[in-house]
């Protein structure tokens, strides 16, 4: 059986669609296959369990390439990836052993259909000609196979898919191998079926997902999510991107087949994320491992929010919306767009970001990159923007259509019959009117309904996770040929217009876009005393060129200032930017200074240096995260004259066994024992031992989320950090609930043969001891 590549994302097809709750009574609460099977203590079997195969979802996005895009922010996007991305992977990948294959052969193929270039179409007929000509294996073509014929209508890739699957569905059969189960298989065999409608292709990817986690499953663990059963599966673990995966395949295979457990695994999973693991800008994923972190847990400098990981998690929006038809959905689809994938590649088209990080040192890491060793966001970018125009509209089985995103474009259905065209000019996302003219032969009737959004709602996003600090009382306002109408939103978001349309009718749509803080649930120690802003569906930052001095990482925002909408031609053709008056957090005596905060999807286009979205507005308290992503555990009451206001711990230890150095030589200084002297201890230290590997060393050398100046701390300040952190229980030192011998070293000398450390696992006891003897070490800097 085939292996999962492990970074191979996969996407919906440019035509995913869903159903909605009047389609909800055809999913059957029998889960079938991994559920009857796991309590009766079996293996399930290949399409063991009886079920009736839905075509598709009933309501149905507009193909992409039925939309024409006139939106000043989206068109430029798409015609960048059309004309200079796409080319670009396609040529690294024909520099490559396995040539234009997988996300990057179905963005060029995707694009075009709307984007149509002579040079490219040669490149993919030449590669669709040698897929041809080769034998299938596994089920890694299935997706490029679906989507050319969804835009040619050809079948000659389709036939090899099938024949795949047909090999595929065989070996279950007669085998019925350990596999650790793939969410990407699963949606591969997915899109097969919605091309071919054979329940056999369907029966795959309910397999794939019923032999996961069970106890004979190869490679079981949390990180690919197989520690269990899926239907069993609550939490969002792990890979962010394989798990997003593997939602988007659940609420395929549940909508698909009917069995309603699959669906409601995936809404765990998601209701998991949104109230306690989501960023601000949509994204996911908040640990070095690529996964889900704890609850709460949302790291700004050290954050992952992996471009990949935010494509899926849209994706998977998408299909909970078609399979409810809640535009809480699309809420959270919007917020993710606009702000964490697009962030992801560069206005130029042509350097990306893997990881997009919510508070940069400017230290080099957030430089942009072209190519890299392992890319899978750019081919997933490049698919993800070809097939854009398709989050647009969607339309239901009672031809009902539905206005999910305010983009200026045009396109047309099919009413009963009789085709009515739409066209929406909006300032969207920088200004809320939105323009709907509708153009028909004869009058026809029919409902449009409009999305009302969450941020136009005082909901930022579905939970509590985030809120405005202050509530909008502005409220939504709908006029139809310029009458008002109601205006107040269904259960489901969605303003219903259902009347005899006819031509030349104008619907105008006035949303609050207003510039508005939000603020993180408590239980987000990272945010606290912070603040974000948005305006709409753009979330912003503080970065270098636009802070005196380019420290955006000492800024304090006074929440009693207003914030100034303004525009600036200049930047990126011309957006919205919000002006303010900025305090230094080191230095509050210091006047304020004007300052402009920049949509966050534009950081690092201008160059490396520091940027912050959430934006203090009080200094720093004892336990607070520091701007380095350690803990503050100290306030210097004399900073005006010492020139430093806090002490920031780093957030773990640097060496569980570490010398003091210098054995049996007393060194000059290093003697001092209070509150500011380890900076100088430190280089006392260093200026007379050589060796290396050392405790001051491991300190002085450190560097923390691209942030350096760590020293090792004296007495004293080994001692605050003892009483304010760990007696306080808010860092973690991982003493495993030893009774004593839990030992850091501090930087003060005691004689030749010993310096003083501190027991944190004994009350903070304080003692001196030899200095070849191995103890912890936890550095600390001044700020």
């Amino acid at each position: 059986m085939p292996k999962i590549p492990r970074r191979d994302f996969l996407k919906a097809a440019p035509v995913a669609a869903g159903a909605i709750a009047a389609a909800r009574a055809t999913i059957r609460a029998d889960a079938g296959g991994q559920a009857n099977a796991s309590i009766q203590g079996r293996v399930p079997r290949i399409s063991d369990a009886a079920y009736s195969p839905i075509a598709d979802y009933p309501i149905r996005p507009k193909p992409y390439f039925e939309v024409t895009i006139r939106d000043r922010f989206w068109k430029r996007r798409i015609d960048t990836n059309a004309e200079v991305t796409i080319p670009f992977e396609v040529q690294k990948l024909t520099e490559t052993p396995r040539g234009l294959n997988g996300n990057v052969l179905e963005a060029a193929i995707l694009s075009l259909k709307t984007h149509p270039n002579p040079q490219l179409q040669s490149i993919v007929d030449a590669r669709l000609a040698q897929l041809n000509q080769e034998t299938w294996k596994g089920n890694s073509g299935f997706e490029v196979a679906a989507t050319y014929y969804s835009t040619t209508r050809k079948t000659d890739l389709l036939s090899k898919a099938t024949a795949a699957a047909e090999r595929l569905y065989g070996e279950f059969v007669a085998h019925d191998p350990p596999f650790s189960g793939g969410e990407r298989d699963a949606i591969n065999c997915v899109q097969l079926y919605r091309a071919t409608h054979d329940k056999k292709h369907l029966d795959l990817a309910k397999h794939y997902l019923d032999i996961r986690g069970l106890d004979n499953s190869v490679n079981r663990s949390r990180h690919n999510q197989s520690y269990k059963p899926v239907l069993q599966q609550s939490e969002a673990v792990g890979h962010a991107v394989n798990g997003t995966s593997l939602m988007v395949s659940l609420v395929d295979v549940g909508v698909l087949t009917g069995l309603s457990a699959y669906v409601d695994a995936a809404r765990r999973m998601w209701t998991d994320i949104v109230e306690r693991k989501m960023y601000i800008t949509g994204g996911v994923g908040s640990t070095g491992n690529e996964g889900f972190g704890e609850p709460y847990s949302l790291p700004n400098i050290s954050a992952y929010a992996e471009t990949c990981a935010v494509l899926m998690f849209v994706t998977l929006n998408h299909r909970l919306f078609m399979a409810t038809g809640d535009a809480k959905y699309i809420d959270v689809l919007e917020r993710g767009i606009y702000n964490n994938a697009v962030a992801g590649v560069s206005t130029t088209g042509n350097r990306f970001f893997y990881v997009n990080r919510l508070a940069s040192a400017g230290d080099g890491r957030d430089v942009r990159w072209a190519r890299a060793s392992l890319e899978c966001c750019p081919p997933n970018l490049v698919r993800f923007l070809a097939s854009m125009p398709g989050f647009i509209y969607t339309q239901d089985p009672n031809d009902a259509v539905y206005v999910n995103l305010y983009v200026s474009s045009a396109t047309s259905f099919q009413f009963g019959g009789q085709r009515l065209a739409l066209s929406i000019e909006s300032d969207m996302p920088w200004g809320g009117t939105s323009r709907l003219s509708v153009s028909a032969a004869e009058p026809v009737r029919g409902t449009i309904k409009l999305r009302i959004p969450g941020w136009a709602r005082n909901r930022p996003v579905p939970g509590s996770l985030y809120a405005y600090v202050e509530r909008s009382d502005r409220a939504v306002a709908i006029e139809v040929n310029g009458r008002n109408v109601g205006a107040v939103p269904d259960d489901m978001g969605y303003v219903s217009l259902d009347r005899e349309w006819r031509d030349g009718d104008v619907v105008r749509v006035d949303l609050p876009v207003e510039t508005r803080r939000v603020v993180a649930d408590r239980r987000v120690t990272q945010d606290r005393r912070r603040a974000a802003v948005e305006r709409g569906a753009i979330v912003y930052c503080l970065e270098w060129p636009d802070v005196e001095g380019g420290r955006a990482l000492d800024l304090r925002i006074d929440p009693a200032l207003p914030l100034k909408p303004a525009v600036d031609a200049k930047l990126d053709g011309g957006v919205t930017v919000v002006r303010a008056e900025a305090t230094s957090l080191t230095n509050p005596s210091a006047a304020a200074k004007p300052v402009s905060l920049v949509p966050y999807y534009l950081w690092a286009n201008r160059g490396v240096g520091e940027m912050t979205l959430w934006v203090s507005t009080a200094g720093y308290e004892i336990g607070d995260v520091g701007p380095a992503g350690g803990f503050i555990f100290y306030e210097n009451p004399n900073a005006a004259s010492d020139g430093w206001r806090y002490l920031e711990a780093a957030p773990f230890d640097q060496s569980a066994g570490a010398r003091w150095g210098c054995f049996r030589r007393a060194i000059p200084g290093a003697r001092g024992t209070a509150v500011g002297t380890g900076r100088q201890n430190t280089t006392d230290i260093l200026r007379a031992c050589t060796e290396r590997g050392v405790a001051a060393d491991v300190c002085a050398n450190l560097e923390v989320n691209g942030v350096r100046g760590w020293f090792l701390p004296s007495r004293d300040e080994t001692a605050l950090m003892y009483r304010n952190l760990k007696a306080a229980g808010i860092a973690d030192f991982r003493d495993g609930g030893v009774a004593d011998n839990f030992s850091y070293w501090t930087s003060s000398q005691q004689t030749a043969d010993m310096a003083n450390h501190i027991d944190f696992a004994d009350d903070g006891r304080q003692h001196y001891d030899d200095k070849d003897f191995p103890r912890r070490v936890r550095a600390i800097r001044q700020i």
